[in-house]
C-alpha cells in the first residue's frame, strides 16, 4: 500500500491498517512536515467523525497506554547502567 500524504483518502486507508503505528507516525509528520498538515488534520477528522474508525482509533490509545504502562514498569525495575545499555542499543 502506497501512503500519499497530500491524499486525506490515501491517509485515512492507510491508517486503518494498522491505527497504533500510523497514528504515532502521522503525530510525527506533523511536527516534522508542516506541509503536510492540512490533509493529515483532515484525515484526523474523518477518522475521528467516523464510528467504525473511532471505535479502532480509541482501542489503539488503549493498546498504546498499556504499551506505555508495561514499558514504564519495566524501565522502573532496571538499573540506570541497564538503561543506559538499552538506550545505546536502540540509538
Amino acid at each position: 500500500m502506497f501512503l500519499n500524504l497530500s491524499n486525506p483518502d490515501s491517509i485515512v486507508a492507510w491508517w486503518t491498517v494498522m491505527p497504533d503505528r500510523h497514528g504515532d507516525y502521522l503525530t510525527y509528520k506533523l511536527k516534522t512536515s508542516p506541509e503536510f498538515a492540512p490533509s493529515i488534520n483532515e484525515a484526523l477528522r474523518r477518522i475521528a467523525a467516523s464510528p467504525e474508525l473511532t471505535e479502532a482509533l480509541e482501542q489503539a490509545t488503549q493498546r498504546r497506554r498499556m504499551r506505555l504502562a508495561r514499558q514504564t514498569e519495566r524501565d522502573d525495575s532496571l538499573s540506570s547502567l541497564q538503561l543506559r545499555h538499552q538506550e545505546l542499543a536502540t540509538a
